[in-house]
């Protein structure tokens, strides 16, 4: 058998590509100082990562650029196809690229706020993703001199050119997101039964130490705390962290391999760079037992997986095309 199809990424996980490491170790360590410098940097990359929002603000922001981007090439072709005397597609293409490259800086922030937790390959991806950008920005910058300097014909093309790197970014972006997971909610564990499950003796639970017990194959986070008891989601959301070898602070818990910090009363993000709540389960103790269920978010839980196999499964013989045929009618 061949080796796995490549996609975008896998051929930047390559090591001809291992130059991107040198220039992605020393900006993230740089970028990690200025959002631990003090409360400011610390307040700024939660809100760059979307946590007061608890969604992603990166995705949202890059319509900013793209859409001013896309208006003027739409802009700048209706200049070269037609009479236009009073130069107003000239005007607006101008405006167009101007107000791109103010949004590219907010999107680019954002980015990089997302970007600098990352490790590994998508570390090495995101850099990909950074640099091409940062040529985009760089060839509209051109584009927008030429503008001010009435070069039209050079200036629509190095915007062209500035497009076509833009959207080559963009597919990187993409890449991270849909084949890489990266900033994707980790949910690596199946939804669990939609009824109290008994989990742990009363007494088994001193107050302000927490313990991670397991609800049919799912690690629960349980907690007897300030008279309240506690059950949430034992695994970072963020990238999977074990919140079991976390920080407790009161009703707070932060991750140990991130810092993102958890209200536990209903798990909502304090700290980035997770931007989604813990999933929460309702508690119920009775007669020296407690027990836990999901509660409503649960519902949107995928289904667990079917058992093991313990003797192979074959193919039905009907589902299989002759030699040579199309699997297609």
């Amino acid at each position: 058998m061949r080796r796995q199809a490549a996609t975008l990424s896998s051929t930047i996980e390559r090591n001809g590509f291992r130059w991107l490491d040198t220039i992605a170790e020393p900006m993230q360590a740089a970028v990690h100082r200025v959002f631990r410098s003090g409360s400011t940097g610390r307040r700024a990359k939660d809100w760059l990562n979307g946590v007061p929002m608890r969604h992603r603000v990166h995705p949202a922001l890059i319509i900013w650029p793209l859409g001013a981007w896309t208006t003027a090439a739409l802009l700048d072709w209706l200049d070269s196809r037609t009479e236009d005397t009073r130069g107003d597609y000239q005007r607006g293409a101008d405006a167009a690229v101007a107000f791109g490259i103010l949004g590219a800086l907010p999107a680019a922030a954002a980015g990089l706020a997302d970007w600098v937790d990352t490790y590994d390959h998508h570390r090495r991806i995101g850099m990909m993703h950074a640099l091409v950008n940062t040529a985009a920005l760089g060839l509209y910058l051109g584009s927008l001199g030429l503008r001010l300097a009435d070069k039209r014909a050079a200036a629509r093309a190095l915007g062209l050119l500035g497009y076509g790197v833009v959207l080559f970014g963009g597919a990187l972006g993409g890449e991270l997101v849909f084949t890489l997971g990266v900033n994707v909610p980790f949910l690596l564990y199946p939804k669990p039964p939609n009824r109290y499950v008994d989990v742990l003796a009363s007494g088994d639970l001193p107050e302000g130490r927490p313990v991670m017990i397991e609800v049919e194959r799912i690690p629960v986070l349980l907690l007897r705390q300030r008279g309240n008891l506690i059950a949430v989601q034992a695994w970072c959301p963020h990238a999977g962290g074990p919140l079991i070898e976390g920080f407790l602070g009161g009703m707070t818990i932060r991750c140990p391999w991130h810092d993102s910090r958890f209200a536990l009363e209903d798990g909502h993000p304090l700290q980035g760079p997770a931007s989604v709540p813990l999933r929460t389960f309702e508690v119920r103790e009775e007669a020296g037992r407690i027990a836990v269920r999901p509660s409503y978010e649960g519902q949107t839980w995928p289904p667990p997986p079917a058992p093991p196999q313990s003797e192979p499964v074959w193919m039905p013989t009907d589902h299989i095309a002759a030699q040579g045929a199309s699997d297609y009618a």
